[in-house]
């Protein structure tokens, strides 16, 4: 009896010490994430991307910091985010302007959309608007096209970057109506639309979340959107197909993705709360202020839809002759 019990508290002591050299095992996150945007502070994507750093703060409880990485038409930042660690603490926002339409129109791309990211989740999409300065006299599309094609190559139609949603939009637009306008891209849209204020360009693709606080100032007007109904954001605004420039129905939508190789458990994690956010009433009410229009969506395929999307958009470009630049 003796010996037994000797034994088992033995055997107790040696589970103790075991355990106690174990890893402990950690809980994500331990710390600080980085939310990564290709645009400057102050267009429509920043705008959306500091809503949901803010909420994924308040839920996991450590700090999102938002890191603006402009340029390229948003392939510096994406090459980045792919090439960081798959920890879960490198997070991505964009949208079609770095995961479909730079394939589409560019020989190469430093990164593989549809391999080298994991996504998170689909949160929503914006409308984009063709806009032009307040007092410019021009005032509506017919009289932006008859005029364009009096003065062709003349006119600027300025895009908040290269083969960008903006710029793709602009592309269509140009090719539907049958006018030659300069091309001239920015890096985000917060300096394009300083220029489009102050009259260094004519006209400009931009979104609704941030041309309308220019509308409601009083420096800007819009001439149409580019969806297939009516923006309840500016609902006095035409679209392009009821306008008769075809069926353009063409929205910026909106991603959260990380590395690729994010391990199952902090993909969940992540996605279940960013659904949380999205389908928020509180975060639902202040997206619509701005004009966003948000939709929460897992992708079962990722690597299929971006893959379907891109062959849509290269084929759109070869017909409206988008090219790299």
């Amino acid at each position: 009896m003796k010996r037994t019990a000797l034994t088992i508290i033995l055997g107790l002591v040696g589970l103790m010490g075991g355990n106690s050299l174990a890893p402990a095992q950690t809980v994500y996150p331990e710390k600080s994430l980085q939310l990564i945007v290709p645009f400057p502070p102050g267009g429509a994507s920043d705008v959306v991307a500091r809503i949901i750093g803010g909420e994924l703060e308040t839920r996991l409880g450590k700090p999102v910091i938002i890191m603006n990485r402009p340029g390229g038409g948003t392939t510096i930042a994406a090459k980045e985010v792919a090439r960081s660690a798959p920890d879960g603490y490198t997070l991505f926002f964009s949208s079609n302007s770095s995961f479909t339409l730079p394939a589409a129109v560019k020989e190469s791309v430093p990164y593989d959309a549809a391999k080298d990211f994991e996504p998170v989740g689909q949160v929503g999409k914006i409308t984009l608007a063709l806009v032009t300065y307040k007092d410019n006299p021009v005032n509506d599309v017919a009289s932006l096209v008859a005029e364009a094609k009096a003065n062709p190559d003349k006119l600027s139609l300025a895009s908040f970057g290269v083969a960008t949603v903006s710029h793709f939009a602009g592309e269509l637009f140009k090719s539907s109506a049958g006018v030659k306008m300069v091309h001239l891209p920015y890096k985000g849209s917060a300096p394009a639309m300083n220029d489009l204020i102050g009259k260094h360009i004519q006209y400009h693709v931009d979104t609704v979340i941030a041309v309308k606080p220019q509308i409601e100032a009083g420096t800007v007007k819009v001439l149409a959107v580019f969806s297939g109904k009516r923006t309840p954001y500016l609902p006095d605004v035409p679209t392009l197909a009821e306008l008769g420039y075809g069926n353009i129905d063409f929205a910026s939508w909106g991603a959260v993705v990380a590395p690729k190789g994010l391990p199952p458990a902090v993909r969940d994690k992540l996605s279940a709360t960013l659904e949380e956010i999205i389908n928020s009433p509180s975060v639902i009410e202040r997206f619509t202020k701005v004009g966003f229009e948000p939709g929460f969506m897992r992708y079962s395929d990722w690597a299929g839809a971006v893959g379907k999307e891109t062959a849509e958009m290269k084929e759109i470009a070869q017909r409206a002759g988008i090219k790299e630049e």
